[in-house]
């Protein structure tokens, strides 16, 4: 009866340890909670685009599992039992819609948001996240053509200020600045181009560019004129009638 104590006591401790080691698995296995938070249903996780919902379900095989995804409602079935299912927050693209069965016992679920915005839950109903504090960093590739080029160029410009060089607009300047130096009607005209000669420290407007891109399309045009009017056409590019 002495020695049964220390028996019962390590039985006990092995007991806990091995439930503890079997939550500590069941928290290392789901993939994230970033931007998101863990229900007594599953956990979930989000970008600004999409949205993973993962849920454990009894070891099974992927032909066990039934999910239905509407734009605004989800529902999952395991071996024919209903394990979620409700009203989405906010609506998604079901034609992005992808789920897999990871290792036979939890259910993964990529959602794509129809509007690029932060889910305060998943379900309507269930328990909501503060999203004024959702980490709200982006990278690079999710954000258009457009928009990467702009974020590209504030962070050239800001660069170039550090190191005490010349913006992109700047640059921009100056190269259409030295093409039209020799130009007719430049007061430079004959000389040799001299950037110094050129105030380009301050800002640039876009309609500077655009008035500069007006004259050389007007150039052009009278350039194509006159070379038509000098091989036998009229100015109007029309043929001559004799």
């Amino acid at each position: 009866p002495a020695s049964a104590a220390p028996s019962a006591s390590s039985a006990a401790g092995e007991q806990q340890a091995a439930l503890h080691d079997d939550t500590t698995r069941k928290m290392m296995k789901h993939i994230s909670t970033w931007n998101g938070a863990v229900t007594d249903k599953y956990h979930w996780s989000q970008s600004i685009r999409d949205l993973t919902i993962e849920i454990d379900v009894e070891e099974c095989r992927a032909k066990d599992v039934q999910v239905n995804v509407t734009a605004t409602r989800v529902s999952v079935k395991c071996q024919g039992k209903t394990i979620l299912e409700g009203k989405l927050h906010e609506k998604v693209n079901t034609e992005e819609t992808m789920w897999h069965l990871d290792e036979g016992k939890q259910v993964v679920i990529n959602l794509e948001k129809q509007r690029e915005t932060w889910w305060k839950c998943v379900l309507e109903g269930d328990q909501e996240i503060d999203t004024t504090k959702v980490e709200s960093t982006r990278s690079m590739c999710e954000y258009d053509g457009e928009t990467q080029g702009a974020i590209r160029k504030i962070m050239f410009d800001q660069n170039q200020k550090i190191q005490g060089k010349p913006t992109s607009d700047q640059i921009r300047t100056a190269d259409i600045m030295k093409e039209a130096w020799n130009s007719p009607g430049s007061p430079f005209r004959g000389s040799e181009y001299d950037p110094s000669m050129l105030n380009l420290s301050g800002p640039v407007s876009e309609d500077f560019f655009a008035d500069v891109e007006k004259k050389r399309i007007e150039e052009a045009r009278k350039s194509l004129v006159g070379n038509r009017g000098g091989i036998g056409g009229h100015p109007d590019g029309g043929p001559l009638l004799g």
